[in-house]
């Protein structure tokens, strides 16, 4: 069994970023299981171009830290707020009963 901290995408396609680049990959045990999740957990998400992931991924990516981490921050901010409400309405709905 692949060791998921030393996990490497073995694809050539992996390794190249959305302009054709080839993609700075940051060993790291943090990267490296997130790749060996997607590719074992879910094999059919990112690795289709025609999935819903795949096109998503596509139109979040940058080169930018600084840009990926507000952007991480907006959706965190914007996806904590629907939890929020959702939350809140159930526990109004169990008050009022």
């Amino acid at each position: 069994m692949t060791n998921p901290f030393r996990f490497r995408p073995s694809e050539p396609e992996a390794d190249v970023d959305h302009d054709g680049e080839v993609a700075d990959w940051e060993d790291n045990a943090l990267s490296n299981f997130f790749a060996w999740a997607s590719t074992v957990l879910m094999p059919t998400w990112c690795q289709d171009e025609a999935h819903w992931t795949s096109r998503f991924a596509t139109y979040l990516w940058t080169s930018c830290p600084c840009c990926l981490l507000f952007r991480g921050i907006a959706l965190g901010l914007l996806i904590g707020l629907l939890l929020a409400m959702m939350f809140v309405g159930v526990v109004w709905l169990l008050n009022e009963s």
